[in-house]
C-alpha cells in the first residue's frame, strides 16, 4: 500500500512555496500530516504557504507552540497542532486530536515525532532536514490509503 517517498529540494522560500502549492493542488480531506524537523527547519513556514494556497491569509497562520492548536476554515476545517511543549501522551489525547482524525478535515501536527503513538495509521509524514548549503530537503512518506493516494497524485503530476 505504501508509496515510495518523495523528496523535494528547498533551496529558497520560493521552492518551499512551490512544494506547498503542489501538495495543496492534490490535497483531499480527511488527512493527517505529521511534520518533523528541528527548530527552524521550516515546518511553520511550509504550513503558512500550504494554508495560503487553501485560502487562509498567510499573516493569519502562526505557530501554535504556546496555544497548542489553531483552527482555520478553508475548504474544510484545518486543525494545526504543535506537540513541542507537550510532555506526555495523555496531554496529546487531552487535546481531542483522535476525534479529528476521521472527520472531514485536515490535521497538521508540528513536532509529531515526539509522540508517534498518537498519530493515526493513515498519515502523511513530511520530514524537513536542513542541508549544509543553507537549504532544506522535505521528504514525504505515507502510511495508509489516503496518504498513499496523495503521494501517488504528487508523483504522477
Amino acid at each position: 500500500m505504501n508509496h515510495q517517498p518523495i523528496t523535494y529540494e528547498l533551496s529558497t522560500l520560493a521552492d518551499t512555496e512551490s512544494m506547498a502549492q503542489r501538495v495543496a493542488e492534490h490535497l483531499t480531506a480527511p488527512l493527517a500530516m505529521a511534520l518533523v524537523g528541528t527548530l527552524g527547519s521550516g515546518k511553520t513556514q511550509w504550513t503558512r504557504f500550504l494554508l495560503a494556497k487553501l485560502g487562509i491569509a498567510k499573516e493569519q497562520v502562526t505557530s501554535p507552540t504556546y496555544v497548542l492548536q489553531h483552527t482555520y476554515l478553508g475548504p474544510w476545517p484545518i486543525h494545526h497542532f504543535d506537540f513541542y511543549r507537550l510532555e506526555s501522551v495523555a496531554q496529546v489525547w487531552d487535546l481531542g486530536i483522535d476525534e479529528l482524525y476521521e472527520q472531514r478535515c485536515l490535521v497538521i501536527i508540528e513536532w509529531a515525532d515526539k509522540f508517534p503513538e498518537c498519530l493515526p495509521d493513515d498519515c502523511l509524514t513530511i520530514e524537513f532536514i536542513e542541508t549544509s548549503h543553507g537549504g532544506r530537503t522535505a521528504t514525504l512518506s505515507a502510511s495508509g490509503p489516503r496518504a498513499t493516494r496523495l503521494l501517488q497524485r504528487l508523483s504522477s503530476g
